[in-house]
């Protein structure tokens, strides 16, 4: 609401600096339990952390594995685990998080086992809208995706309480405290 201008057509290229993560790559995979987080961009996220030096802390930027395509948005300083790893952050006149959003919803075809960021990623053309829509767009990702993650941490305490109830309800005590077996 409130916005009409009409989107520009860009490739993805025009959107990202991107740069190899060479001298962010950690060189043990001895991995302590605190310190620096070492990243993977797929599920995972978070492999281990390390006290290396040579930290990525230039700011938020986006972790793009040139293989398989998985992203993750990440606004503390890290190191990485691969050289597939591509950082990218945003050129000017594109906020960084709405990028991200754009690049996570495009649909690429993926080429095996294969580097995909140059060959298909950056000649992807897409719409683009002015920075200030930008803004309230990926504004309103991040209220959504605080409630995902609040439902998400109900949804596991119900899970627990659950999983709980049925280890009670299936053990000797229940039937020793004058229960019947429901199912019988």
């Amino acid at each position: 609401k409130g916005f009409s201008d009409p989107w520009e057509q860009r490739k993805l290229g025009d959107l990202f600096e991107y740069e190899r993560p060479d001298k962010y790559i950690v060189n043990s995979d001895q991995y302590s339990s605190n310190g620096i987080p070492v990243l993977t961009a797929n599920k995972s996220f978070i492999l281990g952390y390390t006290h290396e030096n040579n930290v990525y802390n230039k700011g938020k930027s986006i972790i793009f594995d040139d293989f398989t395509l998985d992203m993750k948005f990440v606004n503390f300083p890290y190191k990485v685990k691969s050289s597939a790893i591509k950082i990218l952050t945003a050129k000017n006149n594109i906020n960084l998080r709405f990028g991200f959003e754009l690049l996570k919803h495009t649909k690429f075809t993926q080429e095996g086992h294969a580097r995909h960021y140059i060959s298909i990623v950056q000649p992807t053309k897409v719409k683009v809208p002015i920075k200030a829509e930008q803004i309230q767009l990926s504004n309103l990702s991040s209220i959504v995706d605080s409630l995902i993650a609040a439902n998400e941490d109900e949804l596991e305490q119900l899970k627990t309480l659950k999983k709980l109830l049925m280890q009670k309800i299936f053990s000797q005590e229940w039937r020793f405290k004058g229960f019947t077996d429901p199912w019988e």
